[in-house]
C-alpha cells in the first residue's frame, strides 16, 4: 500500500490533529477557539479586503509579492495569504490572552462531555479549515463570495472531494459552531437554574 500525498490526507490528518488538540484542551478551551476563530475570520477577512482596495494591484505590491518570494503570485493570492497569516496568528492571540471565559458544564456527565466534545472538535476544526480554503481560494465571507471559484484554485477543487465540500458548504461550516455553542448556552443556563 503506497501514501500519496492529497488534500483529502491534509484534511483528514488536520481534522485529526484538533480533534485529538481539544480533548487534551477541554470543552471550555475549545469553545474558546471557536470565539476566537469568529473573530478572528471577520478581522483578518477585512484587513486583507482592506489591502486588497488600497495596494491591489499597485507596483508597491507587486514589488513586495516578488521581494517575499512569490514570483507570479497574483494581487489576489497574495491577499488570500495575508488573510490567512492574519487569522491564524489573531485566533493564537486570542485563544492565548483573550479576556474572556467559558463556564464549565459540570453537571454533564463522562460520556455524553465526550461525545459533546468530539461534535465541536469536529465542528471547531470545520470552521477553522473551510475559513482557511475560502481565503486560500481569494474568496471573502464578509463580502459575499465564499464559495466563488478561482482559476488558479479549480484543479485543487476538482481533486479533492473534502475541499469540493469545505467550500461549497462553508456557510454551513460557519454557522453551526456558533448555533451548537447557542444551544450549549441555553441548555447550561437552564441547568443551572432549575
Amino acid at each position: 500500500m503506497s501514501l500519496q500525498l492529497s488534500w483529502d490526507l491534509f484534511i483528514i490528518v488536520f481534522f485529526s490533529i484538533v480533534v485529538a488538540y481539544s480533548y487534551i484542551m477541554g470543552r471550555e478551551d475549545t469553545l474558546k477557539v471557536i470565539i476566537a476563530t469568529y473573530i478572528a475570520t471577520i478581522s483578518a477577512d477585512g484587513i486583507g479586503n482592506i489591502v486588497q482596495k488600497v495596494l491591489g494591484g499597485s507596483d508597491f505590491f507587486m514589488k513586495l509579492i516578488n521581494f517575499l518570494g512569490f514570483d507570479g503570485a497574483s494581487p489576489d493570492q497574495m491577499t488570500g495569504i495575508i488573510k490567512i497569516i492574519l487569522f491564524i496568528a489573531i485566533i493564537v492571540v486570542l485563544t492565548i490572552f483573550g479576556d474572556y471565559e467559558v463556564e464549565p458544564w459540570s453537571t454533564q456527565g463522562a460520556f455524553m462531555g465526550l461525545i459533546t466534545l468530539g461534535i465541536i472538535a469536529i465542528l471547531s476544526g470545520g470552521l477553522i479549515l473551510s475559513t482557511i480554503i475560502v481565503f486560500a481560494n481569494g474568496g471573502s465571507l464578509i463580502s459575499g463570495q465564499g464559495g466563488y471559484v478561482a482559476p488558479t484554485f479549480i484543479s485543487i477543487y476538482e481533486q479533492s472531494r473534502f475541499v469540493r465540500g469545505l467550500l461549497d458548504w462553508h456557510d454551513l461550516w460557519f454557522s453551526l459552531p456558533g448555533t451548537l455553542f447557542a444551544v450549549i448556552s441555553v441548555l447550561q443556563k437552564n441547568k443551572t437554574s432549575s
